[in-house]
């Protein structure tokens, strides 16, 4: 007589392939999940670093684009005969007249003619990002000429 038996897997091996499958796709998912993390806490990172680097540029240019610069505590005032740019350094922002960069930043010194001031006309300020990125600081000087001494009584 013939067997006519066919091959095939039994329940309990089916099972055991389908626990170990779902062990495999439930860890591929949680590192998917991980990864997706750490590229969301890059794309922050860059974002920061962005919006940081591009407001060191436009502090640069007003400040080499303005005579007569005038700060205190949590304004910086840019003068000239042509226009006048307001900066507000806000709890969670700084204003530039009407533009808003979401960033916290901390006016921390004040300098005029190379010596630290408080308040009133400066040339140079150092700016830190605070907690958020605090390794990050900005420092900002006006470049004189001689026709800035000249003008200014020979300072």
């Amino acid at each position: 007589m013939a067997s006519n038996k066919i091959k095939s897997f039994t329940l309990s091996e089916m099972l055991v392939v389908m626990i170990i499958t779902a062990i495999v796709v439930g860890i591929a998912f949680s590192v998917l999940n991980l990864v997706q993390r750490q590229i969301s806490g890059i794309e922050k990172n860059f974002s920061k670093t962005t919006a940081l680097s591009l407001f060191e540029q436009r502090l640069w240019a007003d400040f080499n684009r303005h005579n007569n610069i005038i700060a205190n505590n949590n304004t910086i005032i840019f003068l000239s005969d042509i226009d006048t740019v307001l900066y507000t350094f806000n709890e969670n922002e700084v204003l530039r007249n009407t533009d808003t960069i979401h960033t916290k930043l901390i006016t921390n010194k004040f300098y005029y003619l190379g010596k630290e001031v408080q308040s009133g006309t400066i040339d140079a300020v150092l700016i830190s990002a605070g907690k958020e990125m605090s390794n990050y600081s900005i420092f900002v000087s006006m470049e004189h000429d001689a026709s800035y001494f000249m003008n200014n009584d020979g300072l």
